[in-house]
């Protein structure tokens, strides 16, 4: 039965995310994991921890299997499809070993507040968020979901990012849950009061959107393009043949700036006749036009370029490489996985700069799954950025669920850095966050499309910007401190709520 509570929480902690049902979910769906973990002895514990992750892992992720066991065979021709389904289940396993821990210390830590309500909670938010902290750190790290995902159309609540962080957010979540998980175990009639706790929650979060300002209207405006070209057809046709099928759709346009895809060419584009196609039709119609191509001097690089009357020139370069794809994470260890890579293995950008242009607000270009994590987003806003923008492909996959958790991901990067967010993508999502994280504008998804968006400029910065995941710091202090108290001795439980 045990085990059973354990599934549950998986599924719905997994429906709560982007993509699926409803974020309040979110609030209640790890007391099933609780519940699961009672009585557990350590090795059981780890192993529940584990399997939680991994199958909620499973569900979130479920749109990563068919690029693995389709599209990447497909385009590449480099391993059959079968492999890829074992590349698949090696990836839940890496996403979840940072969870067996969270079980290990949990079945340890427990012993020592089990009659504490307020420092157990503590304890068990601060172990999941730090956890959840190691799985998005190094070669190959991935906050794809995270707890804090959840909420990205809560608008209200998500405002504590500008001080807290995604992992901040993450924090709460699981603090609520144990508490309430608690209050579950102490009290009469649990469900309504979860169900009102859940509701209170809801309706602040509401009310607290409905009083946030509105940004003044900008000065300036881009048009942003989405493309769509399916992996097969850009990865089979040549860059010119490329350039023509785009053309006709920059040739509507004339007198301002352009921001297209990632990974528009699959080429330099000074090396080929298309560089010089571009720079004729910017002179001619008076554009500035931002691409992403591949460039080639000092290694291949996933670049993105300017182009004008004066010529083409790289302006960013990737910095966080996607692990297998990109670059090979750990070379000694995982060098048998090299049949993952995409065109070519790629050297990483040389760091947050922003762009500059001439009449626009100053850029902070990211490119691709760059914008799942913080860091890229807080380097270019203390550098100068007053407007935010991704450039990403997303033409790998096959649901629309992994389109809508990738531009989720711009909504906590606009509230984190209170920063304007476009997102252009090649197969969707391309939209317009605001400062505030509300969604002002996006296209459909899978068809070519473009937008006009307003530049919504702003020079401030938050204490997020500025300062990092300082709670993690907090939450390291809390376990650490936790695990070296001494153990309880069974005393009197008082309620938290009668």
């Amino acid at each position: 039965m045990n085990f059973l509570f354990l599934v549950l929480s998986s599924v719905v902690t997994a429906l709560s995310m982007p993509g699926f049902l409803f974020g309040f979910f979110v609030w209640f769906s790890l007391i099933f994991l609780f519940i699961a973990l009672e009585r557990k002895n350590v090795l059981t514990s780890t192993l529940y921890g584990f399997l939680y992750f991994y199958f909620f892992s499973a569900i979130n992720l479920y749109w990563v299997l068919p690029v693995l066991v389709e599209n990447l065979p497909r385009t590449f021709s480099r391993f059959p499809g079968w492999l890829g389904f074992f590349v698949f289940l090696l990836m839940l396993t890496i996403e979840a070993l940072p969870f067996a821990l969270f079980g290990l210390l949990y079945s340890i830590g427990k012993n020592s507040i089990s009659n504490r309500p307020w420092l157990d909670a503590l304890f068990v938010a601060s172990l999941y968020t730090l956890m959840d902290f190691l799985r998005g750190i190094g070669e190959m790290g991935f906050t794809g979901g995270t707890l804090a995902d959840a909420l990205y159309r809560d608008v209200g609540l998500l405002q504590l990012a500008s001080v807290m962080g995604p992992y901040g957010l993450t924090f709460l979540i699981v603090l609520i849950n144990r508490l309430l998980y608690t209050m579950m175990k102490k009290s009469s009639r649990p469900i309504e009061k979860i169900a009102f706790v859940v509701l209170t929650i809801v309706l602040i979060s509401y009310a607290v959107e409905r009083a946030l300002p509105f940004p003044t209207k900008g000065e300036t405006k881009l048009v942003a393009l989405q493309t769509y070209v399916r992996p097969q057809e850009k990865y089979s046709s040549s860059p010119t043949d490329l350039y023509l099928k785009l053309e006709e759709h920059l040739e509507q346009h004339s007198n301002g700036l352009i921001v297209l895809p990632e990974d528009v060419f699959p080429s330099d584009p000074r090396k080929d006749a298309v560089g010089e196609m571009l720079r004729e039709l910017a002179e001619r119609k008076n554009l500035r036009i931002l691409f992403g191509a591949i460039s080639t001097e000092n290694g291949a690089k996933n670049s993105v370029f300017l182009v004008d009357e004066s010529g083409v020139r790289r302006v960013y370069s990737k910095v966080k490489l996607f692990p297998f794809v990109e670059m090979l994470p750990y070379e000694k260890i995982f060098s048998v996985f090299k049949f993952l890579r995409g065109l070519v293995y790629l050297q990483p950008g040389e760091g947050f700069y922003p762009l500059r242009i001439e009449g626009y607000p100053t850029l902070g270009i990211q490119i691709c799954f760059e914008s799942y994590f913080s860091e890229p987003s807080r380097q270019l806003v203390k550098k100068g950025a007053e407007v935010l923008i991704v450039c990403t492909n997303d033409g790998w996959f096959d649901y629309n669920t992994a389109l809508v958790q990738h531009f989720s991901k711009s909504v906590f990067r606009a509230v984190e850095t209170r920063r304007q967010v476009i997102q252009v993508s090649n197969a969707g999502v391309t939209g317009a966050v605001d400062p505030y994280g509300r969604i002002v504008k996006t296209l459909p998804v899978k068809r070519y499309d473009s937008v006009e968006i307003e530049l919504l400029s702003k020079k401030n910065e938050t204490f997020y910007t500025r300062y990092g995941d300082l709670i993690v710091w907090f939450c390291l202090s809390v376990v650490l401190l936790t695990l070296l108290l001494p153990r309880e001795k069974n005393v009197r439980v008082r309620r938290i709520w009668r």
